[in-house]
């Protein structure tokens, strides 16, 4: 006995977020699905902050699935690292599952002084994430 045909709809994902940076020149923003019967395939993230472009520190940008905390990100969630976040875009195929969330990771390049990382404090960093969106139909 078979069951009814699973399909699937497909349409554009675009979705946009930003996170003010705190104290410590780190902020996260998260995208997830929508519900339990939607994957995304992401092909492009475009990141950017308010800062001018003589900024002397500039942001890295850390793109993980399913880690929100990138001081403990392993090796098979890590998707990659701007050199720098002020206005970037990582392109390449990130698929996340309907249970899984995409995480942009803000913080100050390595080597950065206290001054440094106090001037990031503030800064506004956004990201818009681009692709594909998947729905199970039964």
């Amino acid at each position: 006995m078979t069951g009814p045909a699973v399909t699937e709809t497909q349409a554009e994902l675009k979705k946009s977020g930003q996170v003010m940076l705190n104290a410590a020149g780190t902020g996260v923003i998260t995208f997830d699905p929508d519900h339990a019967r939607q994957r995304w395939e992401v092909t492009s993230v475009i990141i950017r902050t308010n800062q001018p472009a003589a900024a002397t520190v500039i942001p890295v940008a850390t793109l993980a699935v399913n880690t929100a905390d990138i001081t403990a990100l392993s090796a098979g969630n890590h998707r990659g690292s701007s050199w720098s976040g002020n206005q970037d875009t990582f392109s390449g195929l990130i698929r996340v599952g309907p249970c899984d969330y995409l995480t942009v990771a803000f913080s100050p390049p390595a080597g950065s002084t206290a001054a440094q990382i106090a001037a990031l404090a503030g800064v506004t960093a956004a990201a818009v994430i681009t692709g594909t969106k998947y729905t199970r139909r039964a």
